[in-house]
């Protein structure tokens, strides 16, 4: 190989992260409807899939996050955590619950985690892993969350009163005092 053929031939690669965001707007593009107004709001009064579609393709995963902790009726903090691990099986699992098909799941699992599906084997694997995952064990993994939710609720409270009080003795010792 010479060498002007051997810089031509890296000049022609793709910076990192450039297919991955490639395909985020090619995805976009194909789930938008033609004419569509950028200020129109796309997530008032749409079923729960469509809301999560539109949500996961604006590429700010706060917006997925939010509509998913709608969706599954967790806590923010909840779907921020499942959305931010490693891997896609805790979203697997939050998808199946909600009991989307095959393609629509991969498709909101690839615009949220696009780094995880490189090439088709990827794909097949995922498609394997949501066929094979039972929703029963999906369902118990979001009442698992939930339980949590409730967990952490129950505990802010109890802390808020425990401040609450001690705060009300403080006052009823300082009118003793004086």
């Amino acid at each position: 190989v010479s060498p002007a053929r051997a810089s031509a031939t890296e000049d022609n690669r793709p910076d990192p992260g450039v297919p991955e965001e490639n395909a985020r707007r090619r995805l976009r593009s194909m789930m938008r409807p033609a004419g569509e107004s950028a200020a129109v709001n796309l997530f008032l009064g749409q079923p729960t899939y469509l809301k999560l579609r539109e949500t996961a393709l604006t590429g700010n995963l706060a917006f997925f996050q939010t509509a998913l902790a709608d969706a599954l009726d967790i806590d923010f903090a909840t779907a921020r955590s499942i959305t931010e691990q490693s891997g896609y099986a805790a979203l697997l699992a939050a998808l199946k619950a909600l009991d989307l098909s095959e393609d629509r799941a991969f498709l909101i699992a690839v615009a949220v985690h696009p780094g995880e599906f490189p090439h088709p084997q990827a794909i097949r694997l995922f498609l394997d892993r949501y066929r094979l995952l039972h929703r029963e064990a999906a369902l118990d993994k979001v009442r698992a969350w939930k339980a949590e939710t409730l967990s952490r609720a129950i505990r802010g409270n109890a802390i808020e009163t425990g401040r609450h009080a001690s705060n009300s003795d403080d006052k009823a010792a300082g009118r003793k005092a004086s």
